[in-house]
């Protein structure tokens, strides 16, 4: 345990000094919420897949309402071939758009036609991940991405064009605006070999300014 706690520090000093811009944001985000770190989920790649298809450009409240309904209408049990086994109309009627239940049904049938393929994902690199997966209809590099970094604890992976990566960039940097994926990669190169970890810290930075932001809000006359 204590060994895992140098490993992790370590890591946030290798950031910090790197890019002491970042280690400031990783300093009161830390101070927030606590140390972001990434280890491998004991969650199967394919329930994994599904939920970030799921949590794609909506928010988290929503998101998680939509994946407690599939969960239910599957009793539970997020395999292909209970997945394969809806219709189009039958996951829209969760609260999927259409272009999702068509992904959702296209990886089902992807893994259920793959079985040797599906169960070596995890011993693949990266980009053989990336390379693998988005060749499936709908399947887009932020998916994968964040599948990598979720779900296989892979510790070198960002997801430039998100949203929120860029918004905490945009935090880190005291930029006026938010970063552009181009800005994203540049700076990003010094984050190198732990660039997920930096991103779960830009993500946290982001939904705290965000929480922030709302409470605000609510306090206004």
């Amino acid at each position: 345990m204590e060994a895992a706690a140098r490993s992790r520090l370590s890591v946030d000093e290798h950031l910090a000094r790197a890019d002491p811009d970042l280690g400031r944001l990783i300093a009161a985000v830390t101070a927030e919420v606590g140390r972001q770190s990434v280890e491998p989920s004991l969650t199967p790649p394919f329930e994994a897949l599904i939920k970030a298809i799921v949590y794609q450009s909506v928010s988290g409240k929503a998101a998680a309402a939509i994946f407690l309904r599939l969960k239910a209408a599957l009793n539970s049990a997020i395999i292909p071939a209970k997945v394969v086994a809806l219709s189009p109309q039958e996951l829209m009627k969760l609260g999927l758009s259409g272009a999702k239940a068509r992904s959702i049904r296209a990886l089902g049938e992807w893994f259920t036609t793959n079985r040797g393929l599906a169960k070596a994902l995890p011993t693949l690199s990266d980009a053989e991940i990336v390379e693998t997966l988005t060749a499936i209809p709908g399947i887009g590099a932020w998916t994968v991405n964040v599948f990598l970094i979720f779900n296989l604890g892979r510790p070198d992976v960002l997801p430039a064009a998100d949203r929120g990566i860029r918004r905490g960039m945009q935090l880190a940097y005291r930029m006026r605006d938010v970063a552009t994926v181009k800005e994203v990669l540049e700076r990003s190169q010094r984050w190198m070999p732990y660039r997920s970890i930096a991103a779960k810290y830009l993500w946290q930075a982001a939904r705290l300014k965000r929480t922030q932001n709302n409470a605000n809000e609510e306090r206004r006359p």
